[in-house]
């Protein structure tokens, strides 16, 4: 970073710090997002936005809890947004579903606050990712 501009601040990187240690939260939250096997990857894990359709900066998976020791949720999605502007991505094979934002990301605590922002909509399917933002929605 040669160029004193873009430098990051003090607080630019304590407020880094902070994000990544509410994703480490997260992560520690399910044996979901610490699968061991190959076969629990294949059995579990689903990536959605994918195929000719797809928005190209965001990542959407699903993964299936249901029997899965220390799992804590019945389903996970999780969704990166690396583009500058808000996606919404549907996905129809999560229709229906009771699906809310982790704990981690509700909570006042949290770093990201652009995360609360994310959204899903039950009776479409339809995801809402902030810019820049990773974000995990749960089913209990």
């Amino acid at each position: 970073l040669a160029n004193p501009d873009i430098r990051p601040t003090a607080t630019e990187i304590a407020w880094t710090r902070d994000a990544f240690r509410d994703l480490l939260r997260i992560r520690s939250s399910t044996t979901l997002l610490r699968l061991r096997t190959a076969a629990d990857i294949r059995q579990r894990l689903t990536f959605h936005n994918v195929g000719s359709s797809q928005v190209p900066t965001v990542l959407a998976a699903h993964l299936n809890g249901a029997g899965y020791a220390g799992a804590g949720f019945a389903e996970l999605a999780y969704f990166v947004n690396v583009d500058t502007v808000p996606h919404t991505v549907t996905v129809d094979a999560l229709r229906g579903k009771a699906f809310q934002l982790h704990p981690v990301h509700r909570a006042a605590t949290a770093a990201d606050k652009r995360a609360a922002q994310a959204s899903y909509a039950s009776a479409t399917g339809a995801f809402t990712v902030p810019p820049r933002t990773a974000v995990v929605f749960v089913v209990d």
